[in-house]
């Protein structure tokens, strides 16, 4: 066993160092690889680095598969060639490029972001065939399937060579690398990677789903522009065949097979989807790299053969797809003939053997081999953030009804919480009380009846609109954005960035320590303290805790009930609390409201609660309550 070596120097550091000589090593590199071939294949691989970074951004970090990025790119690329035939210099042909693909990218993306899964992928797939249909049919304007040609315009005066072109493609690619590293590791970023963990806690923190998957897309889309722009200009000639289905496919291979939700997966792929189709034409090079994969792929089943384990999937196929590889390369006389399942079969060992792609398996190497020193955390301030200054009671609700079919899940209820109150809400199972806070807080729409959140009467079934008025709130089951860490999750509710405010919330709710830590490297219990952190860091008049001690040990119980009480003591925030546990609430809540069936049957103390008949009859079943069962009512779960 080797220890991991510290370098001494911070991991950003070590990044842009090693990316500075990525880049310095790629614009050297036509001097060594001489030939027009050579330099066309390392100009196209620069620009399917800039169109791979844009589809990373709906892929990676949105999770979307985007099949309509080949056709933005064919609109930024027509964009662009139909402006210099109009006579625009450089810059603002590509400026054309950009803007052509960014408004019908941000157009599309409205109603298609509104969809998930298949059906958001068959949107953006009915948008690029119609996108490939106009561009042949507009015959006057793109000259149709016969193509377009145009002669690239200098550069402010300089006439730029293939050379001097791909080295202009080095520094837009540089550019645009760090431009989308610092837009996707901004607030507006860790939002697009919370929404893609949690769309529906995304909206109830108030950051907003809809909106930043728009965002993403659009910048997607501009990316995807200026890479047609660019495009154009290197092969002067264009024709809609050339972006139909074979390119989408190439497109999302390369981000998955580089990586997804990473500028060098985005790079790496683009690499791979350029070079290797090619550099398989020679039979030397091809025997090496498939021999040199083959041993690689074999390592971990191999592994697992010997601790006298079967190996899994993962660790099998990819072995068996890279053999098959280098039987090809032994036995088949024209390895051109079989370029593309080669290719195939090269993908498919790196989608199943490597699930986070080529740069999440170096990076993975790469911290497991050194330590870099880490970036100081700024000091924490402060501790419960007061809530917005409004008018009114955090909340009143009056007459709420809502049923699903013919099931009445809240019949007539109504209830007001005062500033710094905690109102306890129990009953039996399935009585109403989650369908209750899933009504205010909007995720649900009441049949009748009225919310009424810090004075204002928010949207009904708008989870944005409730978390405006100032409502927060917990799940029942967890809602943790698993991609962020601990100090990203609080950081991206706050409506201002304040790390400082952000890390002594974190100390606040006892995850001081594991501010680095993602979420999905937290235990249950640190998950569930994580929720409420958030919940506050929106600053709410009211917060809803929906059974926020289910599944905890006693000490965190303990715990939640000190943090809880000190949210009271510390803050004017009214607090809606659904609990089972009855210590929790006894101890706490200065009134308990009771559900069952859908209405409320009982409202007061804790102690008037506990001896209402009412309420012992939702519980044990029985109007009479039998003197050997007394000291049961005494102590009914709530």
């Amino acid at each position: 066993m080797f220890s991991s070596i510290n370098p001494g120097v911070k991991e950003k550091t070590a990044e842009h160092t090693i990316r500075l000589v990525l880049f310095l090593f790629l614009a050297f590199l036509p001097s060594v690889w001489q030939g027009q071939y050579a330099l066309g294949l390392l100009t196209l691989m620069a620009v399917y680095g800039i169109l791979l970074i844009g589809l990373d951004a709906t892929v990676g970090y949105l999770g979307q598969v985007n099949l309509a990025h080949a056709a933005l790119f064919a609109i930024g690329a027509y964009g662009t060639a139909l402006s210099i035939k109009a006579g625009a210099p450089f810059p603002f042909a590509l400026l054309a490029g950009i803007i052509a693909a960014f408004i019908p990218g941000a157009a599309l993306a409205i109603p298609s972001l509104r969809l998930e899964g298949p059906q958001f992928a068959l949107s953006t797939l009915s948008f690029a065939s119609l996108t490939i249909v106009v561009l042949n049919q507009c015959e006057s304007i793109t000259n149709g399937a016969l193509g377009l040609t145009i002669e690239r315009p200098s550069f402010f005066s300089i006439k730029l060579d293939p050379t001097g072109f791909y080295w202009l493609c080095l520094v837009v690619l540089y550019s645009v690398w760090l431009a989308s590293d610092q837009f996707l590791k901004s607030r507006i970023g860790m939002a697009i990677e919370a929404l893609h963990d949690s769309p529906t806690a995304t909206d109830a923190l108030g950051i907003g789903s809809l909106r930043h998957k728009v965002l993403a897309f659009a910048w997607g889309s501009a990316l995807a522009g200026l890479a047609g722009g660019l495009h154009v200009m290197n092969f002067g000639y264009l024709q809609p065949a050339a972006f139909g289905y074979d390119l989408m496919v190439i497109l999302l291979l390369g981000v998955v097979f580089g990586g997804r939700r990473s500028q060098w997966g985005a790079f790496l792929g683009a690499a791979v989807v350029t070079m290797l189709p090619n550099l398989l034409s020679n039979r030397i090079l091809f025997s090496a790299l498939v021999t040199t994969s083959c041993l690689l792929a074999f390592i971990s089943p191999v592994k697992t053969l010997v601790s006298r384990r079967m190996p899994s999937f993962n660790e099998a196929a990819p072995a068996c797809a890279m053999l098959f590889a280098l039987l090809l390369s032994l036995f088949v006389p024209n390895i051109e003939e079989w370029r593309k399942g080669i290719f195939a079969l090269f993908l498919f060992a790196a989608v199943v053997g490597l699930p986070d792609g080529i740069a999440g398996a170096l990076a993975a190497a790469v911290n497991h081999l050194l330590v870099f020193t880490l970036e100081p955390l700024p000091e924490g301030k402060g501790s419960i953030p007061s809530p917005k200054v409004t008018t009114g009671d955090p909340l009143r609700i009056k007459n709420l009804n809502k049923s699903f079919g013919g099931i009445t899940a809240v019949d007539k209820f109504s209830l007001d919480i005062n500033p710094g109150e905690i109102v306890g809400l129990i009953g039996p199972n399935g009585s109403g009380k989650t369908t209750l806070i899933n009504l205010v807080s909007g995720l649900y729409s009441p049949d009748t009846g009225s919310i009424e959140i810090a004075g204002s009467h928010p949207r009904h079934g708008s989870l944005m609109a409730a978390a405006t008025a100032g409502a927060s709130r917990t799940f029942q089951n967890l809602q943790p954005f698993y991609s962020l860490t601990a100090l990203d999750s609080i950081i991206v509710c706050q409506k201002k960035v304040d790390r400082p405010a952000a890390i002594g919330l974190l100390r606040t709710v006892g995850l001081g320590d594991k501010a680095r830590k993602r979420c999905s490297e937290l235990s249950f219990g640190d998950l569930r303290f994580l929720e409420i952190g958030r919940a506050l860091a929106t600053r709410p008049r009211i917060l809803m805790l929906d059974e926020p001690a289910a599944g905890m040990s006693k000490p965190d119980i303990t715990r939640l009930v000190g943090l809880i009480d000190s949210i009271k003591q510390t803050a004017s925030i009214g607090i809606l609390l659904i609990e089972h546990h009855q210590d929790v609430i006894t101890e706490l809540c200065n009134r308990v409201a009771v559900m069952n069936g859908g209405s409320l049957i009982a409202l007061g103390t804790p102690e008037e609660i506990r001896k209402n008949p009412r309420v012992i009859e939702a519980y044990l079943g029985t109007d009479e309550l039998p003197p050997a069962h007394a000291n049961k009512a005494e102590n009914y779960s709530c």
